[in-house]
This record gives structure tokens, C-alpha cells and sequence, in this order.
């Protein structure tokens, strides 16, 4: 999946600003994929030049000119093949995991906070997707439904392994003050 195939999908639900598809990213694709400004609008820039999208110049009064990009035919036959190809495997790049993997380096209570930080990271996320999920809801099709639940879960399962490890790590804790 490439950030165009994003764009394209978002662009089939309905014609965008930049800045709304920006916005979009940051809500509710928030959990599964990480896109930006650095990406969207060199994005927009490729799709409108190889004739998958067009911009119509949205006039303001008061405020800047608004760019907004619907999908053409070319761009829906695109989208539709990335829809039809294999899924991809995920990818993870999580600066969490590679500290975790390294925290024989550093101090225990070092490794307890970085994993009640990221525990207090991921309860914020889950109440950010399920604040967004309950607004959202009426309108979501069944599958972006399923999408919003695997969020969820996968964060509430990660805060119960840091919830079981942090405890090793305090009775751990306890056992060297005895």
C-alpha cells in the first residue's frame, strides 16, 4: 500500500481538500497508518499529473483560494487494483519495541517508566479512537467498523502485556529493597 492508494480510497468516498485529507490521516486513520503533510501533497501533486485526480480551485472570500481533488476514472481503476492485489504484511516501526529490546542497558526503573508512559500513550489513543468511533458510528460502513475495533483491541491487548510485565518489574523491585 502506497500513500497515493490512501488518497485515491479517500478521494472515492468523497472529493477533499489536502487539508481535510490531512485531517482524515490524523483521526481515523490515526491507528493504522501514518501518513502527512510531507507525503500528501507531493501525493496530490503525482496523482493530478499522471490523470487519477483533478483540482478545482475553490474561490473564498476572506481566506485563501481552497484546492479540492476528486478522482477521475483513470484513478478508480487504479484504486480498484490496488484493492484487487495481495494484502501486504504489516510494518512496524516502533521506537518502543526497539528500547524494550535493548532495556538490559539502562536501569529497571528506567525500563518501568518508559513502560507506564507507554501505557498511559496507548489509554490515550484507545479513549481518542473510541471518542471518534461513538461521533463516527452511524455513518461507518461495517468493515471501517471492523478497522476501528482491531485498534482498539490490539491497543487494550498491548496495556494488558505492559500491565503483566510492569508488575514482574515492581515485585521485581520489591524483592532487591527486602
Amino acid at each position: 500500500m502506497k500513500g497515493k492508494h490512501v488518497i485515491l480510497g479517500l478521494l472515492m468516498e468523497k472529493e477533499d481538500s489536502g487539508y481535510d485529507i490531512n485531517e482524515t490521516l490524523k483521526t481515523v486513520f490515526s491507528h493504522f497508518y501514518d501518513g502527512s503533510y510531507a507525503m500528501i501533497y507531493p501525493t496530490l501533486r503525482k496523482l493530478e499529473k499522471e490523470g487519477e485526480i483533478e483540482k478545482k480551485v475553490v474561490i473564498q472570500e476572506g481566506k485563501p483560494n481552497k484546492n479540492v481533488y476528486s478522482i477521475t476514472q483513470k484513478g478508480i481503476q487504479e484504486f480498484d487494483k490496488f484493492l484487487q492485489s495481495p494484502i501486504k504484511d504489516d510494518v512496524l516501526q516502533s521506537d518502543f519495541h526497539v528500547r524494550m529490546y535493548f532495556g538490559e542497558y539502562v536501569t529497571n526503573e528506567q525500563v518501568m517508566d518508559w513502560i507506564q508512559k507507554e501505557i498511559d500513550a496507548k489509554m490515550a489513543l484507545i479513549n481518542q479512537l473510541e471518542e471518534n468511533y461513538m461521533k463516527w458510528k452511524p455513518n461507518l460502513t461495517e468493515t471501517q467498523k471492523i478497522s476501528f475495533d482491531m485498534g482498539i483491541a490490539l491497543y487494550r491487548s498491548q496495556i494488558d502485556v505492559l500491565n503483566e510485565k510492569l508488575t514482574i518489574f515492581i515485585d521485581g523491585q520489591e524483592g532487591k529493597e527486602k
